[in-house]
């Protein structure tokens, strides 16, 4: 899969999908349950990622 095709979330977007606030999110990231990558300062979070761990919690 080309970089292109993969659609990633910043932590704006990834905190109002998974309705958590920064700490909650540091702790989901934290914990590994998101696959994430980090771009200079901002994190950029997988939405696959995301959507998976919306439907085991």
């Amino acid at each position: 899969m080309s970089e292109n095709s993969i659609k990633y979330l910043t932590s704006k977007e990834a905190k109002k999908e998974l309705k958590v606030q920064d700490c909650g999110l540091a702790h989901i990231r934290n914990s590994g349950k998101l696959q994430f990558t980090k771009k200079g300062n901002s994190y950029l979070y997988l939405k696959e990622s995301i959507e998976k761990y919306k439907t085991k919690n």
